[in-house]
């Protein structure tokens, strides 16, 4: 990372970690490549808290209320764009400091309408097939595997 960018801040985010009994969705972003995957996520706004943040993010990208929040995870994940990545943000952020929310899905896979315009695609894995879902070497996705083996931990009793 240019030197020039260490002193922008970082962007605060929220993933999703959304499941239906022993599965999980993910999404994916129109630009990325179709072995990418992550949760729903996005950034805070002002004022905005986490919970708050998961609850407009998940009725914007998945189009449904239909869930429960169970709770906000302990572990973060921080990590640094790259330059491409920064200047799409109008070079406001050098990377994110993203926050996890626990989320149980109650609807049916018609509840869920994608804002095209945000995601291309969604899909249900089980958790053995996550990690070869999620877990790549990019930039935005730094860290991203490891913070989610621990929140999986943290969570196990609800995901058994």
């Amino acid at each position: 990372m240019k030197k020039v960018y260490s002193k922008l801040p970082y962007r605060k985010g929220v993933a999703c970690i959304v499941f239906q009994k022993q599965r999980f969705l993910l999404v994916q972003k129109p630009e990325w490549p179709n072995h990418y995957w992550k949760f729903p996520q996005g950034g805070m706004n002002d004022g905005e808290s986490e919970l708050d943040t998961a609850r407009r993010e998940l009725i914007e990208e998945i189009g449904t209320d239909k869930f429960k929040i169970y709770g906000l995870s302990t572990y973060t994940n921080q990590y640094d764009w790259d330059e491409q990545s920064i200047k799409l943000a109008g070079f406001r952020w050098r990377g994110q400091i993203q926050k996890f929310v626990v989320v149980e899905f109650l609807g049916t896979e018609e509840d869920i309408k994608i804002d095209k315009k945000e995601l291309k695609n969604y899909k249900w894995v089980e958790l053995e097939e996550l990690q070869n879902h999620v877990d790549h070497k990019f930039p935005l996705f730094t860290g991203y595997w490891k913070t989610i083996r621990k929140i999986l931990e943290e969570y196990k009793k609800i995901f058994e």
